[in-house]
Order: C-alpha cells, then sequence, then structure tokens
C-alpha cells in the first residue's frame, strides 16, 4: 500500500506530496480554493525580494517549476526558514492527523484590528506570519474541510492566547497574523463532520495547537516572514 503522502526539505521549500491527487481547500498565494493537489509546498524567500512583492502567484509558480514538481501544486510562502519547520502527527482510533508549520509573530495581530494601522506598520516591521499544512486520515468532505479550518484557527489562537503574544497595533492579545495561511489536504474518505465533539476535530484542533506551541518556543518568531496567504497585504 502506499504511504497518504510524502514529506521532505528540498532547498528552501517544505514539499508535502501524494501519490494521486489529494482534495485541499486554502487561501494559499498559488492555487488557493478547493483543488485537487499534486502536492503542497511551503516555501521559504527573502522578505525584501521585490518579485514576490509585486507577483506572488507567478515568483511561487517558477519556484515550483524548479523544484521540479509536476502537477497541480499548492504553495504559500514565508521567510521562516524551513529549518524552524515543525512537525506533529497525532493519531487516535482510525484517525491521524499530521500538521507541518512556520511559526512567527512580528505581524501579530487581533481580529478586528484597524486595517489601516496593519498597513502603515508594514514599512517599519518586515511582515511575519504562521503558514500551516494539515494532512488529515480519514478525509473529509468539503463542508468538514471548511470546519476543519476553523478547528485548526482555534488551535493557532489558543497557543498564541497562552504565550500572551500581543498585538503589533493595539492593546489586544494577538490572534494570528496578518498574512496566516492554513492548507487542509483530505485524505482517503469523507467524513462529513470535524467538530470538537468529534475525534478528528480534537487531532485537528491539538496537533494545529502543539505545532504552533512548539514554534513559539524554538524562537523562529524571530525570524522575518512575508506573506504565506492570500490577504489585502500581498
Amino acid at each position: 500500500m502506499n504511504a497518504p503522502f510524502r514529506a521532505c526539505a528540498d532547498q528552501d521549500a517544505f514539499i508535502v506530496s501524494f501519490p494521486a491527487p489529494a482534495r485541499t481547500l486554502s487561501w494559499a498565494v498559488l492555487n488557493g480554493g478547493f483543488c485537487h493537489a499534486d502536492h503542497v509546498i511551503n516555501h521559504h524567500l527573502f522578505a525584501n525580494d521585490a518579485w514576490f512583492c509585486s507577483q506572488p502567484g507567478r515568483w511561487l509558480e517558477q519556484a515550483a517549476s524548479g523544484l521540479g514538481l509536476q502537477g497541480k501544486v499548492v504553495a504559500m510562502a514565508t521567510a521562516v526558514e524551513m529549518e524552524h519547520l515543525v512537525r506533529i502527527s497525532l493519531s487516535g482510533g482510525n484517525a491521524e492527523v499530521t500538521c507541518f508549520a512556520t511559526v512567527g509573530c512580528g505581524n501579530a495581530l487581533s481580529v478586528g484590528d484597524p486595517a489601516v494601522a496593519a498597513m502603515e506598520e508594514r514599512s517599519a516591521s518586515p511582515l511575519h506570519t504562521i503558514n500551516m499544512i494539515l494532512t488529515v486520515q480519514p478525509g473529509l468532505a468539503d463542508q468538514a474541510m471548511v470546519e476543519a479550518i476553523q478547528i485548526a484557527t482555534e488551535g493557532r489562537v489558543r497557543a498564541l492566547y497562552e504565550a500572551g503574544i500581543p498585538s503589533s497595533v493595539s492593546s489586544l492579545c494577538a490572534t494570528g497574523t496578518g498574512t496566516d495561511c492554513i492548507a487542509i489536504v483530505s485524505l482517503d474518505g469523507s467524513a462529513p463532520y470535524c467538530g470538537k465533539h468529534t475525534q478528528l476535530g480534537e487531532l485537528i484542533g491539538m496537533a494545529a495547537y502543539t505545532a504552533v506551541k512548539n514554534g513559539l518556543a524554538q524562537g523562529s518568531t524571530t525570524s522575518e516572514t512575508v506573506p504565506g496567504g492570500k490577504s489585502n497585504d500581498t
């Protein structure tokens, strides 16, 4: 039986590849939304890369081509170096969830912070981001993948609250950064629910929480980062 995915570092990217296209949901710069992906990547770059800032999709298309990747590639980006990537795998019963995360918080914000203030801060402070790729078995129906995004987001928020990370533009506790990205990959199945009353929901939430917590603890938050997903900042 083929392994459900292959994960490896190659040059400046972390690549998760699948033996057959896997149903994926994200708001990644390249091929965000619902799609069937052959690969999901988190690519390192320098925060002052002018080409990426002006054409992030084209930049990531060329980066994927340079890695020799064929088929549909979902791609996000960060200036956190891949040596800081955290991997958390959790299982229970017939379920297994793996979260791959890079964590940077210099662009930390609370939900509802003024968008104008965040944009004004951009020139004074390099953007930071929290990127997560989560693989889920058994797989999820589309509506459950949307719910999985919510659960993973709650895991990130819990880790930031426990660490006391403040917003960079207000007196509030941060709930994320201005440019976070999450990709959920559904493997082998179509479970209709993954809320907090389900084992899948428990594993998704705990994997996301633990990955962000460990990323904060190892000090990768000091690395400069750039937008991982689509936002008004890109």
